[in-house]
């Protein structure tokens, strides 16, 4: 089974979804309206930009592997800032005519691939920092084990970027014509 699906590795996924829900609610209810202005849009049009399948995949699952790696130091400021960077293009999104409904379908097709993803590295951050410190304080039992099991999770993560950078780079500008015309 994998880890962060059993019971002591669950709250790892858990922390992760509610840092990411918070900052997003945050962002988007709330400070959201003092970012957006800063944005580089001036349209609708301007705040979607396609992009090309490689360079979506290889800079999302980079920001995965750095997640990962930032033992909760690096993992949880990039969960907010990511959450924040969803929720202001929200606000942006209301403030150029576009709907709550209309927002979603841009983002829900890949988001859905893409957001697990960056809860899963964060939850791999969070547990190498606990895995680290135990280490340090002599528990030496189940390293090899607990850092192999995390490394298997980028399996997961690498699948599910794979499959959003996909979405995105062929399906989102489909439904984007369709929206924002």
């Amino acid at each position: 089974m994998i880890w962060f699906l059993k019971k002591n590795g669950r709250k790892y996924l858990i922390i992760s979804t509610i840092i990411f829900a918070v900052a997003w609610a945050v962002f988007y209810f709330g400070l959201g309206s003092l970012f957006s202005g800063s944005l580089e849009a001036s349209s609708m049009e301007d705040l979607y930009q396609g992009e090309s399948f490689f360079k979506l995949f290889f800079n999302n699952f980079l920001h995965c592997l750095v997640c990962a790696a930032g033992f909760g130091i690096l993992s949880v400021p990039m969960l907010i800032f990511d959450a924040a960077s969803i929720g202001v293009t929200g606000v942006a999104f209301r403030l150029f005519g576009g709907s709550f409904s209309q927002y979603l379908a841009l983002l829900l097709p890949h988001c859905i691939f893409e957001i697990p993803a960056l809860l899963i590295s964060c939850a791999c951050g969070l547990k190498l920092f606990t895995i680290l410190r135990g280490y340090i304080g002599g528990k030496k039992d189940g390293f090899k084990q607990e850092t192999q099991d995390i490394l298997k999770s980028f399996i997961i993560v690498f699948v599910l970027v794979l499959i959003a950078a996909l979405v995105e780079a062929f399906l989102t500008p489909i439904i984007a014509k369709k929206i924002i015309g």
